[in-house]
């Protein structure tokens, strides 16, 4: 997964952060480091798509999901050799998680429907109220990802927010 293609945009001006191999300590490359100014410009934007990302059918809401996770086995190699590079652990290591993150997203693919269910509250003794519960997305969710699964463990923030109509603001630990 590309930060760069879901990110709102970059910090504007400042500090950069450099990526460093944690097995070699070779430089990977600098990134721009966020400012407070910048992650609120990016809530503020997450906000606004949220709205209309909120109002998709769960079932089209799915299909992009589907297709994340189809992108993430076509780049597993990538995907994995950058998991290497930024964290040190061992290739084989980086594809099995890539690998993992189909299971995750089988998992909330095939129970979203089950978790949005309205449910039955109660009602009252003569039938004429009706308690029900139902589920609305709650906004924007921050997820601060595992610095040694970023895959894995933020797999289990990102997608069930993502299915439930909620926009994710993500970030992979330094």
């Amino acid at each position: 997964m590309s930060a760069r293609a879901i990110a709102p945009g970059p910090a504007r001006g400042g500090a950069r952060l450099s990526v460093v191999n944690p097995a070699t300590g070779q430089p990977i490359r600098d990134v721009a480091e966020d400012s407070a100014e910048s992650v609120a410009r990016k809530f503020a934007r997450a906000s606004r798509g949220q709205n209309e990302w909120a109002r998709v059918r769960i079932d089209d809401r799915k299909k992009h999901i589907v297709r994340f996770g189809q992108l993430a086995q076509e780049r597993i190699e990538d995907l994995a050799a950058t998991l290497t590079s930024e964290m040190g652990k061992p290739i084989k290591q980086s594809r099995n998680e890539v690998k993992g993150l189909q299971g995750r997203i089988d998992f909330f693919l095939a129970n979203v429907h089950k978790a949005l269910a309205e449910e039955e509250a109660g009602a009252d003794a003569d039938g004429r109220v009706e308690e029900k519960i139902s589920y609305e997305p709650i906004g924007v969710v921050g997820n601060i990802s595992a610095w040694n699964y970023p895959f894995f463990v933020g797999s289990n923030v990102f997608v069930p927010a993502l299915l439930t109509g909620n926009a994710v603001l993500y970030k992979p630990s330094e």
